[in-house]
């Protein structure tokens, strides 16, 4: 009997959807079985993957941390034990650069069973029209609110991190994706870190925007909005948010939330999740198991069927595409499809994300105190050069 532990992230989205695709897997694998574990949201971000790979076999990891797999080789390089059909599988039907963003020093350390990035959301029954297409619109929306509606941005520190960036991206003259070793970060974002006058319009514009939200955002992340939006908070509209399939699924909460491209020129950031191998699996018929695991996860008919409709957030294109699933989700995947392929990857350099947790610090810091711009953006460069350029 081979015995596999695993580790997603604890919402329906991460949890119910790869429990549900494992229950289907091990109806056909009688020697295998697999116990799932979850970690909450900001473990999920900020969790070294090397901590992680000593105690689970399959992990649910996010893009930032393939430098640290590629550099430590905590993670199994999957090419050495996916045959290689799976791999062109998941290359040709990627959602945007979610299959590139795990790739690096020639070798694919986990594959996008989910996708995402940052997007819109609003509530139907609380904004009437069609939501905005432009960020002009989307401001001119947040000062003409109906009476009694709010709107908020997720903006603890890493969010807030992320919806900077993501209005760096709108800001920027250049948004081409670089070939450097980091293999993929625009142009805006050199080795010496994010342009200064790219980053000082980016946060201008930040500003504003939280200028005409709820100050509640400070303290909230992705899924504290939606669940908020979803159990009747008066929350109209988000401009900038990390899509959630599930909350636009009728009767996932007691009000519908839906769903748009983000109101900017060119893609946000891109997040999403990655399905990896632990290397302590090498060797072992653990590994075989974890490798026919999560091919079958990835594959086109979980996608499409039991990973999807349990909850789950698919990255296989053939879903994104799908008519029942839009069905399902109110169009939430066609609706939000052209942002996803315009989105951009951050730095995936070993040190990253201890640079993100710390500038997502800083950033909330100053820009809650008030701080200048310019002294944001030298602080936000300084950090750069102390974690990632020293």
């Amino acid at each position: 009997m081979t015995h596999l532990r695993g580790m997603t992230w604890n919402h329906p989205r991460g949890m119910s959807s790869i429990q549900a695709a494992t229950t289907a897997f091990l109806a056909g694998h009688p020697g295998i079985t697999v116990e799932w574990h979850a970690r909450a949201l900001r473990e999920f971000e900020d969790t070294p993957v090397t901590e992680l790979a000593a105690r689970y076999d399959l992990l649910a990891i996010d893009h930032p941390f393939t430098g640290q797999a590629a550099a430590s080789r905590a993670l199994l390089p999957l090419e050495e034990i996916l045959p290689p059909e799976v791999l062109d599988e998941q290359r040709a039907n990627s959602v945007g650069p979610s299959f590139r963003s795990y790739s690096m020093d020639g070798s694919q350390w986990a594959l996008p069973m989910d996708a995402a990035a940052q997007v819109s959301a609003y509530r139907p029954d609380l904004l009437p029209g069609a939501p905005p297409r432009t960020l002009a619109e989307a401001l001119d929306l947040l000062r003409n609110l109906p009476a009694g509606v709010s709107a908020q941005i997720p903006a603890n520190p890493t969010h807030l991190w992320s919806s900077f960036l993501s209005l760096c991206q709108h800001q920027a003259a250049d948004v081409s994706s670089g070939n450097g070793h980091n293999g993929g970060r625009p142009a805006w974002w050199p080795e010496t870190g994010i342009e200064p006058g790219v980053a000082a319009d980016g946060l201008a514009l930040l500003r504003e925007l939280l200028g005409l939200v709820d100050p509640v955002s400070f303290d909230r992340d992705p899924i504290q909005t939606l669940d908020g939006m979803a159990a009747g908070e008066p929350v109209g509209y988000a401009p900038l948010i990390f899509g959630y399939s599930n909350y636009a699924r009728s009767g996932f909460g007691r009000h519908l939330v839906r769903f748009a491209d983000a109101p900017v020129r060119h893609g946000t950031m891109l997040g999403g999740v990655g399905l990896a191998i632990s290397a302590r699996c090498a060797g072992m018929p653990a590994a075989t198991a974890a490798a026919e695991l999560a091919s079958w996860v990835v594959s086109r008919s979980c996608q499409t069927g039991i990973f999807a409709t349990a909850g789950g957030q698919p990255g296989h294109r053939a879903a994104w595409n799908d008519p029942e699933l839009n069905r399902l989700t109110h169009g939430f995947f066609d609706g939000t499809l052209a942002t996803l392929d315009r989105a951009f990857l951050r730095d995936r350099t070993p040190g990253y994300p201890l640079f993100q947790q710390r500038a997502g610090e800083l950033l909330h810091r100053m820009v809650s105190r008030g701080e200048s711009d310019t002294a944001v953006v030298t602080a936000i460069g300084e950090l750069w050069r102390e974690v990632i350029a020293p």
